[in-house]
């Protein structure tokens, strides 16, 4: 049974990490910030937009690791490696359709969304740098789930904090320029993320070299049973991730319809939201390690007592960040931007983004056990009928009701709704099925 200490002792380097990875993100808002509404603007899109195909690696690298952690959990590590390694030959597939695909019609489909032509133009530009970064951050999703699914988070810790330094100074290197490096401007905190994010994947992979060193399994062999598993358990998490962050992708296309002020003040809102999110995302990572483990374990009837501890913990550690954004909203808006009228906009905004964040730390670790246990069809299902409600809020929100910013972003709250409520009712259902009789799940 994990113990409030074994949690944390999986979790705590995952918080560190997941304030790296999002630092990344701050980053960019950080020196755009200081240039202009409408790298601002383009920045969110071009970011968001990014963020939906990185989501699709992301998507198999979970299904990697409840494999990886249930394999772990019965002992088996030789079987954890193979997955590993051919969950590496998906997402190498993956990022080379993806990447053709962009690099071929990207300029139809920035044109399809945006409507202000200077941003079009930067968004475009933007793009274009920053998809260099989709193959090594692909790669380093496969090798993350190898370190998530055993439990040796320290290693996710070390290359993320690196990477995360790298980005802070090679984002000013890049932008205002050095020595023979010329300055680029906005594009510069593209490049600086896509080679920040190289530097991630070879110290990962260094790592991963040296747990698997004369191991056999760690060259590439293709194998189709495999394969054929991880695909069976990731698609849904393909799909469900995705729209996730999709849907903040759609959301920042509607706001831009509100005006290129209220999409500078989003994103800003937006680099707030995911730095805070750090250790809501490191408790929802660690929670489908720690129901693989203990489904891998045969223990089912300790699953619901070890997601409430998590759940517990998550809403501890969001306490203070969400106070801090409710109590001194100016503080944290500062540190992105030296705007005035950015961040007196973006005050009432951060205002119910406090709230947001308390339903956050409650709800995602209800999704993110459905996972472990291998339920993915479940949280894909959640996660569509979520969309759904959450895209025609947008919709009344922005274009019927023609609501105010702040009162736009109220749909968070929509969204936690669902995810909550579904969450809840599959987990219930599913672990009562399975605690009162001899059936086994199969994944």
């Amino acid at each position: 049974m994990f113990s409030y200490k074994d949690i944390l002792k999986i979790v705590y380097p995952l918080i560190i990490s997941g304030f790296g990875q999002s630092i990344v993100y701050v980053t960019d808002t950080f020196y755009l910030g200081r240039i202009s509404d409408v790298a601002l603007a383009a920045s969110a899109i071009a970011g968001l937009f990014y963020a939906s195909l990185s989501m699709i690696g992301f998507g198999i690298s979970s299904g990697m690791q409840i494999l990886i952690a249930q394999s772990f959990g019965e002992g088996n590590l030789d079987e954890t490696k193979k997955t590993t390694i051919q969950g590496q030959v998906l997402q190498l597939s993956a990022c080379f359709i993806f990447m053709m695909l962009y690099y071929s019609f990207n300029e139809q489909f920035v044109s399809l969304l945006i409507s202000n032509t200077a941003v079009k133009t930067a968004t475009l530009t933007f793009l274009d740098a920053r998809m260099l970064g989709l193959l090594p951050m692909y790669l380093f999703y496969g090798f993350r789930s190898y370190f998530l699914g055993i439990g040796r988070t320290v290693v996710i810790s070390i290359s993320t904090i690196i990477m995360a330094v790298a980005n802070f100074i090679l984002n000013y290197i890049f932008i205002y320029g050095s020595g023979f490096i010329k300055p680029l401007g906005m594009v510069g905190a593209a490049y600086a993320s896509s080679v920040s994010e190289g530097i991630s994947f070879a110290i990962i992979l260094l790592f991963y070299i040296i747990v698997c060193k004369n191991d056999k399994s760690f060259f590439i062999q293709i194998d189709k049973f495999h394969i054929k598993r991880i695909l069976n358990i990731s698609y849904p998490l393909i799909i469900q991730h995705f729209i996730s962050v999709f849907s903040w992708f759609m959301f920042f296309v509607f706001v831009e319809k509100i005006g290129q002020k209220a999409l500078a003040i989003s994103n800003v809102i937006r680099s707030v939201y995911v730095l805070l999110m750090a250790p809501l995302l490191a408790f929802s990572h660690s929670t489908v390690t720690i129901v693989g483990q203990i489904f891998g374990a045969k223990h089912f009837q300790n699953i619901a007592q070890a997601v409430y501890r998590v759940i517990f913990l998550s809403a501890l550690f969001t306490l203070p960040f969400s106070l801090w954004a409710f109590l001194f909203p100016e503080s944290l808006l500062s540190i992105f931007t030296n705007q005035n009228d950015i961040i007196m906009g973006g005050v009432p905004v951060l205002k119910i983004v406090s709230f947001a964040l308390m339903c956050f730390a409650t709800t995602i670790p209800l999704l993110s056990a459905l996972a472990g246990i291998g339920q993915t069809l479940e949280t894909l299902y959640i996660e569509i009928a979520t969309l759904i409600f959450y895209t025609l809020a947008n919709i009344f929100f922005v274009f019927v009701w023609k609501l105010q910013l702040s009162l736009v972003w109220c749909n968070e709250f929509v969204y936690f709704t669902c995810i909550v409520g579904m969450s809840f009712f599959f987990l219930r259902k599913i672990l009562n099925k399975y605690t009162y009789s001899n059936k086994t799940i199969t994944v």
